[in-house]
């Protein structure tokens, strides 16, 4: 069963009380909220900002200090903003390209350990709380991870003609060319000398042969 711990002074805001009904208030937590499974071994850390105040910290420079926090502290971390900026940025005279700026400055920067804040701007009190509701779900049922895509026949032979094509001198024309002799990067790169001159010449074949056997040119 999914477990939501939150700050107390979230209590404030009237939509929000019949959500936290069956969470628990933890005073002291860095973050607003803290949703995770009975386990224990999947937590998502979530900080909500109205977007007046996220303007506000933004030109007072608290909102680093509070992703570097989340991020620091959780592997899955989301800051939400919840309504419009446009009326904090007039009133504040804050440039919309700097916020815009600052919105791609949190989705590029990691904590030291790597660890990134993902950015969600909703429109409503009551997005934020249908987000809530939904993110709860998908940790109850373990529905955190990306399906795998297999890889189709047709996807490889693409990946392996890119990959080839790196090699020296090489280029897509080529690869492909290199691919049909030896039907494989395997055999490519096992093959000598002599039987790559046979599909790109004798100059081409020998700063391939040396780059994949890390010679010298």
């Amino acid at each position: 069963m999914c477990r939501v711990y939150y700050d107390p002074s979230e209590l404030s805001v009237e939509e929000l009380k019949p959500l936290l009904e069956g969470g628990e208030a933890k005073s002291g937590i860095p973050f607003d909220y803290i949703i995770s499974n009975d386990r224990g071994d999947c937590a998502v850390c979530i900080e909500r900002k109205d977007a007046g105040d996220f303007v506000s910290s933004i030109v007072d420079g608290r909102v680093w200090e509070q992703l570097y926090h989340l991020s620091s502290m959780c592997s899955l971390a989301i800051l939400i903003v919840v309504g419009s900026p446009t009326v904090a940025l007039i009133e504040r005279k804050f440039p919309r390209s700097a916020y815009i700026g600052a919105l791609a400055s949190i989705a590029l920067k990691h904590s030291p350990g790597g660890f990134r804040v993902s950015v969600l701007v909703l429109e409503t009190i009551y997005d934020f709380i249908e987000f809530l509701r939904l993110v709860c779900r998908k940790v109850d049922e373990d529905d955190v991870l990306l399906p795998i895509k297999p890889v189709r026949k047709a996807d490889l032979k693409l990946l392996q003609i890119q990959t080839v094509a790196t090699l020296p001198g090489v280029g897509e024309v080529y690869a492909k060319k290199l691919l049909e002799k030896f039907g494989s990067i395997y055999n490519l790169v096992n093959a000598s000398v002599d039987e790559l001159e046979r599909v790109v010449g004798r100059k081409r074949a020998e700063k391939i042969y040396k780059f994949i056997r890390g010679v010298e040119q």
